[in-house]
């Protein structure tokens, strides 16, 4: 029998987190590879600095990160609507701040490009690139809008109708974080990095990508998707 003063506990931040985003092999794995390649990275950038360009895979490597964080959060089913409601509350301020960081970072190689007078779009990197961020645009703009806004309330009238439009947010999720991390593994082969990197630090770098997709991606919880499952 559950305890009452259990379903009304109102948990902290760190409550939360150490339960959805530090439990679990999925999770520990997915903590893992991000720590690892953002560590093996930042070493790179810190010891090939190359003026504006930098800051864009700084900033990238970092909503790499909290957009990984953000899915987290979400995906363990929450004992109770409390963890619920705290668990979204959460996921909201990474996944926004992460979209002010992937925009900032894409701004700076835009930038980059034009002051050298380079080509935009010219390798699968940058088109992977392009793709991620108009899907994060579309998955943080509906979010805010059936979120803020009255949307939800005057077009689906009940719960359980949103819900079923709900699934198809978290489906476009898990393919913007495939290509979240696809695009930094084409990276690995450009001629910047490839010049100012050895092949063991991206290896490292890529191994540590594939583990925390990888983490991520096995702990998808079909039943939140609509699938049924046997």
């Amino acid at each position: 029998m559950v305890r009452s003063d259990s379903l009304s506990h109102t948990p902290s931040a760190l409550e939360v987190v150490g339960r959805n985003s530090a439990s679990g092999l999925g999770a520990v794995a997915t903590q893992l590879g991000l720590v690892v390649s953002t560590a093996a990275l930042w070493r790179v950038l810190y010891t090939h600095p190359a003026g504006l360009f930098t800051y864009h895979p700084s900033f990238q490597s970092l909503a790499v990160l909290g957009f990984l964080e953000g899915i987290l959060l979400l995906q363990p089913q929450p004992p109770n609507a409390a963890y619920k409601r705290k668990g979204l509350q959460l996921h909201q301020v990474v996944q926004y701040t992460s979209g002010v960081a992937i925009v900032a970072g894409a701004a700076f190689i835009v930038y980059n490009k034009v002051a050298h007078g380079a080509k935009h779009f010219t390798t699968w990197h940058a088109k992977s690139g392009l793709l991620t961020l108009i899907l994060i645009a579309l998955q943080l703009t509906f979010g805010a809008v059936m979120v803020y806004t009255p949307l939800q309330r005057l077009i689906f009238k009940s719960e359980e109708r949103a819900k079923k439009v709900w699934k198809y947010h978290r489906m476009s999720g898990y393919l913007t974080l495939f290509f979240l991390i696809l695009t930094p593994l084409l990276a690995l082969v450009s001629d910047w990095v490839t010049q100012n990197s050895s092949k063991a630090e991206r290896w490292v770098i890529g191994v540590g990508l594939g583990v925390a997709g990888l983490g991520a991606f096995g702990r998808v919880q079909t039943s939140k998707l609509g699938l049924k499952t046997r």
